[in-house]
């Protein structure tokens, strides 16, 4: 008797101290997205890029949104105020395999309450946030306003875009410290990267501003600033946009320019100077189940007259639940003799890009889940 007394009194004892821990343990998350689909390009670049090596059918990873799968947690610490991290990856679902280390896209930690929230560490920027909203497409991962953004904010050459550094493609920040706050119908963000070089403190930076504006009408602004190593020159990129409900139907446009200098840009041939101005615009229908999009999309670099790239897309997503989505695109591209990816609206699978003085159609068909 005496020992089952002991035994309890230590299994009370135990319980109590470990209620309080057991309360103040974060609560963690598991989430993300597998999105596979077929897809059929009639025409692939070969070398030079000039020439075509002809179609492709192939099983295609992302076909409008990136899988992904990551974790995240928050803990209440009282008064209002909260801890919170996000780790998320890429995952190349075709192969099983991943893309620019585990945790490319989000590896960060902070604070958050009623005044807006602090994060440290790897994190989406807030430019590309302030737009989600007024991109005639969302941002998807295909042939919409993603890939302007990000390979004309590609410092150092290709070898640094894909999770070097501060920067990657200006999508993501590595050593980075942001603020974001929702103020009734405006949302703002703030970040700044540090290159950590030892050439000069600015060297490999990013200074980020970012908001929206969603009351009725939509409207989004952004400016982005990275600084390349060593004081290789610098890309400044402006944004500007704007989405009207009309009833069953929203009108988008977004526009982006993009400034560089020095020897940012190689993706782009080598040029040491560029001066791109992408164009967006469409509209969303809702339909039951249905969201039909029409969207155009015209890209051009002022300082080379010849890279220019025009895009016309239509898709569908029809929602199966609120978790499960089938979809189908159709888009078809305009890519002039001088074209590089820095215009181009779609790039397939290994980068491929699009065939110079061609015309290029891709069609779609797959399913995305959210978990």
């Amino acid at each position: 008797m005496k020992k089952n007394v002991l035994k309890l009194s230590l299994i009370g004892a135990a319980v109590a101290v470990l209620a309080p821990m057991a309360q103040a343990q974060t609560n963690v998350t598991l989430y993300g997205r597998i999105d596979l689909g077929y897809q059929f390009t009639s025409k692939t670049p070969g070398v030079p890029g000039t020439v075509d090596a002809g179609d492709i059918h192939e099983l295609y990873n992302g076909g409008i949104l990136p899988s992904i799968w990551g974790l995240r947690g928050t803990e209440d610490l009282g008064s209002g105020l909260s801890a919170f991290f996000n780790l998320e990856s890429h995952i190349n679902a075709d192969t099983g395999t991943t893309t620019g280390g585990l945790f490319r896209r989000q590896a960060n930690v902070g604070l958050k309450g009623s005044w807006g929230a602090v994060a440290l560490g790897r994190q989406y920027s807030p430019a590309i946030l302030a737009h989600l909203g007024t991109d005639p497409r969302g941002f998807k991962e295909q042939f919409s306003m993603l890939y302007p953004y990000a390979f004309n904010q590609n410092p150092n050459g290709p070898a640094a875009g894909l999770g070097a550094g501060a920067n990657d493609l200006g999508v993501f920040l590595g050593n980075a410290i942001s603020y974001t706050g929702s103020f009734g119908p405006v949302n703002v963000g703030a970040a700044y990267a540090f290159g950590e070089q030892t050439t000069s403190n600015s060297d490999g930076s990013t200074v980020v501003i970012g908001g929206s504006y969603t009351g009725p009408v939509t409207v989004s602004a952004s400016y982005q600033q990275i600084k390349a190593n060593s004081g290789a020159g610098e890309t400044k990129q402006y944004g500007l946009g704007g989405a009207v409900p009309l009833g069953a139907f929203k009108i988008k446009a977004l526009y982006l320019k993009n400034k560089s200098d020095g020897d940012v840009l190689n993706l782009g041939g080598g040029r040491t100077t560029t001066e791109v101005d992408a164009w967006g615009v469409g509209g969303d229908f809702s339909w039951g189940a249905n969201t039909t999009t029409l969207a155009f999309y015209l890209a051009k670099d002022k300082d080379f007259s010849t890279d220019k790239t025009k895009t016309l897309v239509l898709s569908n997503d029809y929602a199966l639940s609120k978790r499960t989505t089938l979809y189908a695109q159709i888009a078809y591209a305009d890519a002039e003799i001088g074209a590089t990816n820095l215009t181009n609206i779609m790039v397939t699978p290994g980068l491929r890009g699009l065939v110079q003085d061609e015309k290029t159609a891709v069609f779609g068909v797959g399913i995305k889940h959210d978990f």
